[in-house]
Protein backbone atom coordinates (compact mmCIF):
# COMPACT_ATOMS: atom_id res chain seq x y z
CA UNK A 1 0.00 0.00 0.00
CA UNK A 2 1.34 3.09 -0.82
CA UNK A 3 2.10 5.61 1.99
CA UNK A 4 -0.71 8.23 0.20
CA UNK A 5 -3.30 5.55 -0.05
CA UNK A 6 -2.71 4.80 3.45
CA UNK A 7 -3.03 8.51 4.95
CA UNK A 8 -6.18 8.69 2.87
CA UNK A 9 -7.99 5.60 4.44
CA UNK A 10 -6.47 6.20 8.11
CA UNK A 11 -8.19 9.87 7.30
CA UNK A 12 -11.48 8.11 6.58
CA UNK A 13 -11.45 5.82 9.34
CA UNK A 14 -11.12 8.96 11.59
CA UNK A 15 -13.75 10.85 10.17
CA UNK A 16 -16.28 8.00 10.42
CA UNK A 17 -14.76 7.74 14.07
CA UNK A 18 -15.80 11.29 14.41
CA UNK A 19 -19.24 10.85 13.29
CA UNK A 20 -19.84 7.96 15.41
CA UNK A 21 -19.40 10.04 18.32
CA UNK A 22 -21.13 13.07 17.25
CA UNK A 23 -24.15 10.89 16.74
CA UNK A 24 -23.87 9.07 20.03
CA UNK A 25 -24.15 12.75 21.51
CA UNK A 26 -26.41 14.18 19.51
CA UNK A 27 -28.65 11.25 20.26
CA UNK A 28 -29.46 12.62 23.93
CA UNK A 29 -31.68 14.99 24.06
CA UNK A 30 -29.86 17.48 26.43
CA UNK A 31 -26.61 17.18 24.75
CA UNK A 32 -25.26 18.40 21.48
CA UNK A 33 -22.22 18.04 19.61
CA UNK A 34 -20.39 21.02 17.79
CA UNK A 35 -17.29 20.54 15.51
CA UNK A 36 -14.47 22.54 16.56
CA UNK A 37 -11.19 21.06 15.18
CA UNK A 38 -8.76 22.89 12.60
CA UNK A 39 -10.18 20.81 10.07
CA UNK A 40 -13.25 22.42 10.27
CA UNK A 41 -12.22 25.76 10.06
CA UNK A 42 -11.21 27.89 6.57
CA UNK A 43 -8.72 26.91 4.27
CA UNK A 44 -6.50 29.97 4.77
CA UNK A 45 -6.10 28.87 8.94
CA UNK A 46 -5.32 25.32 7.87
CA UNK A 47 -2.51 26.63 5.24
CA UNK A 48 -0.81 28.51 7.98
CA UNK A 49 -0.71 26.06 10.89
CA UNK A 50 1.41 23.43 8.17
CA UNK A 51 3.64 26.45 7.16
CA UNK A 52 4.05 28.63 10.07
CA UNK A 53 4.92 26.25 12.64
CA UNK A 54 5.05 28.05 16.50
CA UNK A 55 3.55 28.57 19.51
CA UNK A 56 -0.02 29.14 18.28
CA UNK A 57 -0.29 27.29 15.46
CA UNK A 58 0.66 24.29 17.33
CA UNK A 59 -2.23 25.12 19.84
CA UNK A 60 -4.79 25.81 17.16
CA UNK A 61 -3.37 22.27 15.25
CA UNK A 62 -4.68 20.42 18.17
CA UNK A 63 -8.09 21.69 18.63
CA UNK A 64 -10.45 19.11 19.80
CA UNK A 65 -12.21 17.59 17.68
CA UNK A 66 -15.45 18.79 19.01
CA UNK A 67 -17.26 20.80 22.02
CA UNK A 68 -19.93 18.72 23.35
CA UNK A 69 -22.64 20.61 25.88
CA UNK A 70 -25.60 20.11 27.77
CA UNK A 71 -28.06 22.61 27.28
CA UNK A 72 -29.91 21.26 31.04
CA UNK A 73 -26.99 21.00 33.04
CA UNK A 74 -24.32 23.49 32.04
CA UNK A 75 -21.83 21.03 31.38
CA UNK A 76 -19.72 21.30 28.63
CA UNK A 77 -16.45 18.95 27.25
CA UNK A 78 -14.03 19.35 24.62
CA UNK A 79 -14.18 15.61 22.80
CA UNK A 80 -11.33 14.16 21.14
CA UNK A 81 -11.53 11.43 19.18
CA UNK A 82 -9.00 8.97 18.31
CA UNK A 83 -9.42 5.58 16.26
CA UNK A 84 -6.97 2.99 17.32
CA UNK A 85 -7.02 -0.72 15.87
CA UNK A 86 -4.68 -2.25 18.52
CA UNK A 87 -4.57 -0.89 22.39
CA UNK A 88 -2.18 -3.82 24.34
CA UNK A 89 -4.14 -5.20 27.62
CA UNK A 90 -1.46 -7.53 28.08
CA UNK A 91 -0.69 -7.90 31.33
CA UNK A 92 -2.98 -5.77 33.41
CA UNK A 93 -2.03 -3.02 31.07
CA UNK A 94 -3.84 -0.59 28.93
CA UNK A 95 -1.28 1.04 26.27
CA UNK A 96 -2.47 3.03 23.82
CA UNK A 97 -0.25 4.35 20.90
CA UNK A 98 -0.80 7.97 21.07
CA UNK A 99 1.52 11.05 19.38
CA UNK A 100 0.97 14.17 19.72
CA UNK A 101 -0.38 13.76 23.23
CA UNK A 102 1.25 16.40 24.98
CA UNK A 103 0.26 18.80 22.89
CA UNK A 104 -3.39 18.27 24.32
CA UNK A 105 -2.22 17.88 27.34
CA UNK A 106 -0.41 21.21 27.38
CA UNK A 107 -3.13 23.40 25.53
CA UNK A 108 -6.78 21.57 25.78
CA UNK A 109 -6.85 20.96 29.54
CA UNK A 110 -10.08 19.18 30.49
CA UNK A 111 -10.40 17.63 26.89
CA UNK A 112 -12.21 14.03 26.67
CA UNK A 113 -10.26 11.81 24.73
CA UNK A 114 -12.45 9.04 23.30
CA UNK A 115 -10.56 6.24 21.66
CA UNK A 116 -12.96 3.62 19.43
CA UNK A 117 -10.77 0.32 19.43
CA UNK A 118 -12.92 -2.51 16.91
CA UNK A 119 -12.13 -5.52 18.76
CA UNK A 120 -11.96 -4.67 22.51
CA UNK A 121 -15.56 -4.42 24.64
CA UNK A 122 -16.73 -1.79 25.46
CA UNK A 123 -14.89 -0.31 22.34
CA UNK A 124 -15.06 2.97 23.25
CA UNK A 125 -12.94 4.40 25.63
CA UNK A 126 -12.42 7.56 27.88
CA UNK A 127 -9.52 9.45 28.97
CA UNK A 128 -10.17 12.35 31.14
CA UNK A 129 -6.67 14.52 30.08
CA UNK A 130 -6.84 16.03 33.19
CA UNK A 131 -5.98 13.03 34.91
CA UNK A 132 -2.52 11.70 32.71
CA UNK A 133 0.62 11.63 34.04
CA UNK A 134 4.02 11.77 32.82
CA UNK A 135 4.82 8.64 33.92
CA UNK A 136 1.88 6.98 31.79
CA UNK A 137 3.86 7.35 28.98
CA UNK A 138 7.05 5.55 27.26
CA UNK A 139 8.93 6.39 24.20
CA UNK A 140 9.91 3.63 22.22
CA UNK A 141 12.99 4.80 19.06
CA UNK A 142 11.94 3.63 15.64
CA UNK A 143 11.95 5.37 12.31
CA UNK A 144 10.65 8.25 14.78
CA UNK A 145 9.58 8.48 18.23
CA UNK A 146 6.60 6.30 19.10
CA UNK A 147 4.90 7.60 22.25
CA UNK A 148 2.84 4.74 24.07
CA UNK A 149 0.59 5.37 27.34
CA UNK A 150 -0.61 3.23 29.78
CA UNK A 151 -3.82 4.47 31.18
CA UNK A 152 -5.43 1.59 33.14
CA UNK A 153 -5.85 3.63 35.97
CA UNK A 154 -7.99 6.09 34.60
CA UNK A 155 -9.75 4.76 31.28
CA UNK A 156 -13.33 4.77 31.51
CA UNK A 157 -16.56 3.71 29.71
CA UNK A 158 -18.52 6.18 27.51
CA UNK A 159 -21.58 5.92 29.62
CA UNK A 160 -19.18 6.94 32.23
CA UNK A 161 -19.09 10.22 30.66
CA UNK A 162 -22.25 10.28 29.35
CA UNK A 163 -24.74 8.31 31.74
CA UNK A 164 -27.79 9.49 29.72
CA UNK A 165 -26.10 7.22 26.43
CA UNK A 166 -29.08 4.47 25.82
CA UNK A 167 -27.57 1.09 25.65
CA UNK A 168 -29.46 0.87 21.49
CA UNK A 169 -27.73 3.64 20.45
CA UNK A 170 -24.43 2.18 21.66
CA UNK A 171 -24.85 -1.06 20.36
CA UNK A 172 -25.75 0.55 16.76
CA UNK A 173 -22.83 2.84 16.67
CA UNK A 174 -20.52 -0.32 17.55
CA UNK A 175 -21.55 -1.41 14.35
CA UNK A 176 -20.66 1.35 12.72
CA UNK A 177 -17.07 1.05 13.37
CA UNK A 178 -14.51 0.00 10.79
CA UNK A 179 -12.59 -3.06 11.69
CA UNK A 180 -9.58 -4.34 10.84
CA UNK A 181 -10.75 -5.89 7.57
CA UNK A 182 -12.73 -3.25 6.28
CA UNK A 183 -9.00 -1.55 5.57
CA UNK A 184 -7.99 -4.31 3.39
Amino acid sequence: MTEEKEWNQNKAVGNISESIIEMMINSMPDWKCVKFGVENHIEELRKVVKTDINETTKRIKSMPDFIAYNTKERKTFFIEVKYRSFIDKREGKSEYKIDFLEEYLEYWKGTKLIVINPTIHPYFFVIDLDDVKDDMCRMEQNRKDDYYWNFKEIEKELKDLFPELKKEVIEDATKLIPSLKDKG
